[in-house]
């Protein structure tokens, strides 16, 4: 199988169904270890090529004759939506994005070297992408706000990030190096934290007054 940089260099023209057959087989590369939802894990269809485009994530195809065309730039915008969707970003999020952008904005979104100002689907995930943000140099140089927990067989530093909410994070814990294990480490952590919202609400309705 063709590398997304070999098909570039080629300045290919697919049928539909060529296209669909490319995207499939390159799209597993280009998506997070862990899904954020089970539609983004089905196979690209022709509806669903026809789909993204009505919806204007996609360049309408060129016409040769009868025949709708696909190109190279229409396969990077349709692999940057598919993992977008993966990420948690919803169809109105993306909206028009990848079509505003050049083939060197689209390629960088690809592979994780470009951040994105739109609001994800899933709220956890977008709350934590935003401390996510403002804390991005907490990998490199631990802020002002972490401090030590009392001495105990193991050493923790313990990080408040809003009132009520805290991280504690073990001083031996190996913090993620690329943007990718960022991005998964940050769903778990939603994961993890939304999972807490019933049992918290019941709490909440049971506490005596």
């Amino acid at each position: 199988m063709k590398s997304l940089q070999q098909y570039a260099s080629d300045d290919p023209h697919w049928s539909l169904e060529d296209f669909v057959q490319i995207v499939n087989a390159l799209l597993p590369q280009y998506l997070p270890i862990q899904k954020a939802h089970s539609r983004v894990r089905e196979e690209v269809s022709p509806r669903l090529v026809r789909h993204h485009t009505s919806l204007g994530a996609m360049d309408e195809p060129l016409k040769v004759g009868r025949y709708a065309v696909y190109t190279y730039r229409h396969l990077l915008q349709l692999l940057v939506v598919r993992r977008l969707m993966a990420q948690g970003y919803g169809a109105s999020a993306i909206d028009t994005l990848t079509v505003s952008q050049g083939n060197e904005e689209l390629e960088a979104l690809l592979h994780g070297g470009a951040q994105l100002s739109v609001t994800p689907a899933n709220p956890a995930l977008g709350f934590l992408q935003q401390v996510q943000q403002r804390d991005k140099q907490f990998v490199a140089r631990p802020p002002a706000t972490i401090s030590s927990l009392p001495a105990s067989a193991e050493a923790w530093l313990r990080l408040t990030i809003l009132p009520g909410l805290e991280l504690h994070v073990r001083e031996d814990f190996n913090f993620p190096k690329s943007p990718q294990e960022r991005q998964n480490l940050v769903q778990l952590i939603a994961q993890k934290l939304f999972a807490l919202l019933p049992s918290a609400k019941n709490r909440h309705e049971h506490t005596p007054d």
